[in-house]
């Protein structure tokens, strides 16, 4: 993972509305981040490895495989870096996807419901937890 100090963090956003994966990137440069954006729920693990992201930013309902899918296949692969869970679903939903995620060992400091509130996106992408995923 990369560290802050002496570079940039790196955010891979992961949504099937390729539009709103793009305006999660634009926050996250905006934030001092290296970012990615890819509405290719399939090739999201070949994408994370070779990245090796800080933090990826995860929409719970994609076609091919869903958010907990992903999260088991991030576990498997070793993901240490940090998950935020950013979705349209109702807050039992996302809040059921992040106890799942961290039951399989992943950290996610964070969920955010849409429609994004640009704010509080830039608040948790600077917060020293989220941050420190290097």
């Amino acid at each position: 993972m990369s560290d802050f100090g002496k570079g940039y963090n790196r955010l891979l956003a992961v949504d099937d509305d390729a539009a709103s994966a793009e305006l999660i990137v634009r926050v996250a440069e905006r934030c001092g981040y290296e970012a990615f954006a890819t509405s290719d729920s399939r090739g999201v693990i070949n994408l994370a490895n070779a990245l090796k992201p800080d933090i990826i930013a995860v929409d719970i309902c994609m076609p091919n495989i869903d958010a907990n899918g992903l999260f088991e296949l991030l576990a498997q692969n070793g993901y240490d870096g940090r998950v935020l869970i950013v979705s349209g679903q109702h807050p039992e939903v996302l809040s059921a996807a992040q106890k799942k995620a961290e039951q399989l060992g992943l950290r996610v400091p964070y969920v955010q419901q849409k429609p994004l509130d640009f704010q509080k996106l830039r608040t948790m992408l600077m917060d020293r937890q989220v941050r420190a995923a290097a």
